[in-house]
């Protein structure tokens, strides 16, 4: 609906839909009695599947928009912003909080974690411009981008949902 002329629409229809029923699952902590919604399962604005869909979506689009192949051994990222020292933190937690999700067997831990990344994440995106921006930001803002890219698709595979490249 929100891109009638996207390739392989059906594919990508379905990678959604499949996500937002299996990220609904994960993100309610298991001990709690849960009330299924279509509205709030699919929704693109927040705790949903498709919300992490899209984030990582964004990301993917912002790379392909710069010509972004591969992050650069020899960036700095010094951040400027509290928006992206906010990130860097976010991103940091990634490792710390999977391994708390596998040890209490609790995936709702890394849902969480990714729903809040997604929310990090737009607050910088909001905040500054990544293409087009002060030159001198872009190398280190790409490269946080492509750090938030890879960590949500991380994320999704470790909770068997797809992340695809365009939606």
């Amino acid at each position: 609906e929100k891109n009638p002329a996207l390739a392989r629409l059906d594919e990508v229809a379905e990678i959604v839909a499949v996500g937002a029923i299996t990220f609904n699952d994960l993100v309610n902590d298991r001990v709690k009695n849960v009330e299924f919604d279509w509205e709030r399962a699919l929704s693109f604005d927040g705790d949903s599947g498709p919300y992490v869909q899209y984030c990582h979506v964004r990301c993917a689009s912002i790379l392909r928009k710069a010509g972004f192949t591969e992050l650069a051994r020899d960036i700095t990222v010094v951040p400027e912003s509290l928006q992206e020292i906010e990130l860097m933190k976010t991103l940091l937690e990634f490792e710390l909080t999977l391994s708390n999700a596998f040890d209490q067997l609790r995936p709702n831990i890394l849902a969480n974690y990714l729903l809040e990344l997604c929310s990090v994440f737009n607050r910088f995106y909001q905040a500054h411009r990544i293409l087009g921006g002060e030159e001198r930001f872009v190398p280190a803002r790409l490269a946080l981008v492509e750090a938030t890219r890879h960590t949500l698709e991380r994320g999704l595979a470790v909770l068997n949902i797809k992340a695809p490249a365009e939606m």
